[in-house]
């Protein structure tokens, strides 16, 4: 990320006051836990999003099963039924 600075606004830390060292670290720290925690989200969203994209394409070939196997049930209760009976 650029903010438009240049090297001369640059300076070492063990030439600042231990309160300006102290306040640039603490600033810091919190952007890297921000920056942790966004990567963290991005990272399970990531996942979800393909874990997502297998579940659907799953479902949809066990739902495409299911059908397979009700037409099939039906078919043969309908051929049962049209079977002429013997008679006695």
């Amino acid at each position: 990320m650029n903010h438009g600075g240049t090297k001369e606004n640059l300076r070492p830390f063990n030439t600042l006051s231990p309160e300006e060292h102290r306040e640039l670290s603490r600033r810091g720290g919190i952007a890297s836990g921000e920056r942790r925690r966004y990567l963290a989200d991005l990272r399970l969203s990531m996942v979800e999003t393909l874990a997502g994209a297998d579940l659907a394409r799953e479902t949809r070939e066990e739902y495409r099963a299911a059908i397979k196997r009700y037409v099939n049930e039906e078919r043969k209760k309908a051929a049962r039924l049209k079977m002429p009976k013997e008679k006695s």
